[in-house]
């Protein structure tokens, strides 16, 4: 079947996932060093508290981005996508798409943009950005957003927990679903661009997928 090129991906598109990416990869090194400060120096060091400066400000930046990413699926010119999210037709292919994965079904439906594993699995990361930042606003001591107090305003997420040294674990364990999830998000990419040659990795980069024919 002929291909052709499709523009997937516009400019807002993607400049909002590289702003996520590079956040989160930097929320995970700085929460890192904060955790275990591995580079000389320790909680009071200069070193710290440059490290919990770029956290914030990486935190910042993923709550703004993900803001913008829903605003572009409801508002977008170029592509209004919240119907691809929707959850009861998404959990009604979910059998077709299961199947596939499991070498149970050779084929599986042509779906527009997201498959229902990959439109589930992009809900559950705006939660976890959700309870991310509810509970790092938990545990800091200051300003968060520049006008709440943290300590005040989110002890509420402290006592639902079980305690700051619940929340501070909770905090730590979704980090380690952040680095899962982009491991297996990178690897799928990958694959699918060797298996369909569909260029569905380098989409990102320069917008553009191959797309079979429909005529």
């Amino acid at each position: 079947m002929a291909e052709e090129k499709k523009f997937e991906w516009n400019i807002a598109f993607r400049l909002d996932h590289w702003v996520r990416v590079i956040a989160i990869a930097v929320l995970v090194f700085t929460g890192f060093y904060i955790y275990w400060p591995f580079i000389g120096g320790g909680p009071d060091s200069f070193l710290m508290a440059w490290m919990r400066f770029f956290h914030f400000v990486a935190s910042y930046a993923l709550v703004l981005g993900l803001m913008v990413r829903v605003y572009l699926a409801f508002n977008s010119a170029f592509d209004r996508d919240w119907k691809d999210f929707g959850i009861f037709r998404n959990l009604r292919d979910l059998p077709d798409i299961v199947g596939y994965y499991l070498f149970i079904k050779g084929t599986h439906k042509n779906y527009r943009k997201y498959n229902p594993l990959q439109a589930f699995a992009y809900l559950f990361i705006v939660l976890l950005i959700v309870f991310t930042t509810f509970t790092g606003s938990a545990l800091y001591k200051g300003k968060a957003f520049g006008i709440l107090d943290a300590q005040n305003s989110f002890m509420w997420v402290n006592t639902l927990l079980g305690g700051e040294s619940f929340t501070r674990i909770w905090h730590f364990l979704s980090m380690w679903v952040f680095i899962i999830f982009i491991g297996v998000h990178v690897y799928m990419s990958i694959l699918q661009t060797a298996v369909n040659k569909d260029k569905t990795f380098t989409s990102i980069f320069t917008g553009y997928k191959l797309k079979k024919k429909t005529s």
